[in-house]
């Protein structure tokens, strides 16, 4: 069915930018040093994993919506504006650990809930 909105008094379907908004709440509530996947937060809103991809390549603020945060299920790292090697640069400096070119699954916030 996917997202519905409370606009002005009415509820409607949602619109990409009320995906984007969404998509960046939870981006916010991921800590450093941890990650989520792409299919995570696809599967929280009711989309498709590219979808969630697609919002993220929009993302221009990247610091402060931290979409470096969310890498593929695998713990590969998948895209990034910047490279994928700035990306995973950051993410190390935020301290998640890697095994070889993915992230260790106890970086997944989803494996502490």
């Amino acid at each position: 069915m996917g997202l519905i909105v409370w606009d002005n008094g009415r509820v409607r379907r949602a619109k990409l930018e009320d995906y984007m908004d969404a998509v960046y709440i939870l981006l916010n509530l991921i800590p450093p040093g941890m990650v989520t996947s792409y299919s995570t937060i696809a599967k929280i809103l009711k989309v498709n994993s590219r979808l969630i991809g697609r919002i993220l390549a929009l993302n221009r603020d990247l610091i402060i919506v931290p979409c470096h945060r969310v890498v593929r299920s695998n713990g590969s790292l998948g895209g990034y504006s910047r490279g994928v090697m700035f990306k995973r640069k950051l993410l190390e400096l935020e301290g998640v650990a890697f095994n070889n070119l993915r992230v260790s699954r106890r970086c997944f916030l989803e494996n502490l809930l």
